[in-house]
């Protein structure tokens, strides 16, 4: 049995640290641990060339493609339109977070064969090594002009998970690392029910790995030179003990590292335990500074618990980084000037604080979707319109869209380190335009509008041109990278 597994470009790819692709490199060792012959291509490295030349050698008869909501849904359909033209007896199947929430309207593409929903390990398998379509659970599939959604599998056990490795044998490691910053995933699943987040959809049950499987793995990343780890889990913090173990070792090792937590889960001695073993930044899904739309986002946390992370992380000379939200269905225009008043009151209290504003996309069969729905909202009807989805772009349906993508713009320059790089002219005129709207909540439309929406393409070329040097999140500076 042979497969191949794809991970498409992503928008901005070079102003990112690149994130292995997790998703499909779990399915991998799955299969490889059941002999199935197996190669990964990552696009924002490899070119669809040598997918062709890979497929002519091998021939398999599926090929995976894990796919994020927004533009990587453009990108997706171009190789699948491309692989199509030249090999159409290759059976495309499409997975990940958005393919699980619309398997129909995925499946509804010409290009698209299957759809795998929820976790793909078993799945997957089971199609590559030709079980009958119907029985194999978790998988949406067409017949006869018809779709057909067979029922879902059960998530992966916490043993499970930990027989899971990374095989970096497949990919090259080192593309991964960046002057030392390395991104990883050690867990899955949270047990909260945020309004407008995709775990709702599933079973929350956080699983992770063990200490000691994480040590292990880990152990393999220091050997291709990550020592400074950026944890994507969405629960870090679940596993006490597994933490003050993860702790121990990141001291014995001289790891700097940072993760998410919850404001209210945070208090004075895990900031300075934390600390003092090598974290140097906390992130916190704060989203809204009015506490009428956090209970709207289910968010179960408090103003008090924000200003309260605050003050405990300046305590612990931790930096932080604060992700809100606006264009909230319910939000008012008073609610979203309590969101910017509160940013500036945290970054009073602790200046190394960074932070983001998005603007809230209702995703389907999310709760926040019933309620943006009675407001007019009408999510897309194919892939093509759902490639269109932007963060820093608010949906048609809100009525101060324009104030909106000012906020997020100026927001996205205001709130990074990046861009207080004096030696960047680029960076120092955009600075000096957004302190001047941030200052007097200037956020109308106007030409300087235009301009800031395109700011992401301006630093994507201005980065892009500087070859082998690049941002560096933990030094907030530039460094020359050296590329293997």
């Amino acid at each position: 049995m042979k497969s191949i597994l794809i991970y498409p470009q992503l928008e901005f790819a070079k102003v990112q640290i690149p994130t292995p692709p997790y998703s499909i490199l779990f399915i991998a060792d799955y299969l490889l641990k059941r002999s199935v012959d197996v190669k990964i291509f990552d696009l924002r490295f490899d070119k669809l060339s040598q997918v062709f030349d890979a497929i002519s050698n091998k021939e398999p008869e599926f090929i995976g493609i894990s796919v994020m909501t927004g533009p990587q849904i453009q990108y997706a359909l171009k190789v699948c339109e491309d692989i199509k033209k030249k090999f159409n007896n290759i059976k495309i199947v499409w997975g990940g977070v958005h393919a699980t929430i619309l398997p129909a309207q995925t499946l509804q593409n010409n290009n698209v064969d299957f759809v795998i929903r929820r976790e793909g390990e078993k799945a997957y398998y089971e199609l590559v090594s030709g079980k009958n379509i119907s029985q194999i659970k978790s998988l949406s599939f067409k017949k006869n002009k018809k779709i057909f959604h067979n029922p879902n599998a059960n998530i992966l056990t916490s043993s499970e998970l930990n027989d899971l490795s990374i095989p970096w044998t497949l990919i090259n490691p080192k593309r991964y690392v960046r002057n030392g910053n390395f991104n990883i995933i050690t867990s899955r699943g949270c047990p909260f029910k945020c309004a407008f987040c995709y775990n709702t959809l599933f079973n929350n049950v956080w699983r992770g790995w063990t200490a000691d499987k994480c040590i292990r793995e880990l152990d393999k990343c220091l050997n291709f030179g990550a020592k400074k780890l950026t944890f994507y889990d969405d629960y870090f913090f679940a596993n006490s003990k597994r933490i003050k173990d993860l702790f121990l070792y990141f001291k014995e090792q001289d790891i700097n590292w940072k993760a998410e937590l919850r404001v209210n889960r945070l208090d004075y001695s895990l900031a300075q335990e934390a600390k003092s073993h090598g974290c140097t930044q906390l992130y916190f899904g704060a989203e809204s500074g009015s506490q009428r739309v956090l209970n709207i986002l289910n968010k179960n946390t408090s103003i008090k618990d924000i200003i309260q992370s605050a003050k405990i992380t300046k305590a612990a000379d931790l930096s932080a980084d604060y992700s809100w939200m606006v264009g909230i269905p319910g939000e008012t225009k008073a609610d979203v000037k309590k969101t910017i008043s509160l940013i500036k009151i945290i970054k009073e209290i602790n200046p190394e604080s960074e932070f983001s504003i998005k603007i809230l996309f209702p995703y389907p069969k999310t709760q926040i979707q019933d309620l943006a729905k009675r407001e007019g909202f009408r999510p897309p009807n194919n892939l093509f319109d759902w490639a269109k989805i932007r963060r820093d772009r608010a949906p048609k349906y809100l009525k101060n869209k324009n104030q909106l993508e000012m906020i997020s713009i100026t927001s996205a320059i205001i709130g990074r380190k990046v861009f207080e790089q004096e030696n960047i002219p680029i960076f120092k005129l955009l600075r000096g335009l957004a302190d001047f709207r941030w200052k007097y909540e200037a956020f109308g439309a106007g030409i300087e509008n235009f301009f800031f929406k395109i700011f992401r393409e301006l630093i994507d070329k201005v980065v892009s041109g500087r070859n082998s040097v690049e941002y560096d999140s933990f030094t907030h500076e530039f460094v020359s990278i050296k590329e293997d």
